[in-house]
Order: C-alpha cells, then sequence, then structure tokens
C-alpha cells in the first residue's frame, strides 16, 4: 500500500513539473497574441504581425503606402 502511495505521488510531482509550466507558458502567449485594427482597412490583425507606422497600426505595406 505505501509503494502505491509513493507511485501516486512521484507521478503528482512529474506531471506538475513538465505539464503545469507548459499550460502557464501558453496561456501567456494568447494573452500576449493582441489583436488590433488596421488603420486603413479595419480589420483586425495580430499586433505581431502588424506593420506600425507613426504610431498607427497596418495589416500590409499595401494599406501603408495607400493615400485613400
Amino acid at each position: 500500500m505505501q509503494e502505491l502511495i509513493v507511485i501516486v505521488i512521484v507521478i503528482a510531482v512529474v506531471y506538475y513539473i513538465f505539464f503545469r509550466k507548459t499550460t502557464k507558458k501558453n496561456i501567456k502567449n494568447e494573452n500576449e497574441n493582441e489583436m488590433i485594427e488596421c488603420e486603413k482597412c479595419k480589420i483586425y490583425i495580430s499586433k505581431d504581425e502588424a506593420i506600425m507606422s507613426n504610431g498607427r497600426y497596418y495589416c500590409s505595406k499595401e494599406c501603408l503606402n495607400s493615400k485613400d
């Protein structure tokens, strides 16, 4: 019976060390992936993929360079 308790504790510790950190990391990455609106065409794009110019965000070079 004591061996079973030790095995369960070892499995719980291994789970906590390896899988718990991965879950927190994934949640953190989702929060960092903020969506912003293109100044020109008004579609939403990931802030990481957007082009910033003069404090404004654009989805592509075409929207950045258009004079509309």
